[in-house]
């Protein structure tokens, strides 16, 4: 399962930190649960990062046309950021 991990500044522009692939190894968290809640302990309280949706990951890994992956990838960060901020107000 792969997550982006995302910082916003206050001018809104948004900066990708990493891509992360929380594979585990031994099928012991398939769902990923124990790196989201690990994650969601950052003082950020989980807005920086989204998890990445199967069709956007098999995208990245065909080597689709960066032009659009990369507007896919900036709508699913806002999508996300957009929502996380509704939920905290």
């Amino acid at each position: 399962m792969l997550f982006i991990e995302y910082d916003v500044d206050e001018e809104g522009l948004i900066e990708v930190v990493a891509v992360v692939d929380a594979y585990e190894e031994d099928d012991l968290d398939p769902g990923a649960t124990e790196w989201i809640a690990w994650r969601n302990s950052f003082e950020d309280g989980g807005h920086g990062f989204v998890a990445v949706p199967q069709d956007l990951e098999e995208a990245i890994e065909a080597d689709h046309d960066p032009g659009e992956l990369l507007d896919r990838i900036e709508k699913l960060i806002v999508t996300d950021r957009i929502a996380k901020e509704a939920t905290s107000d």
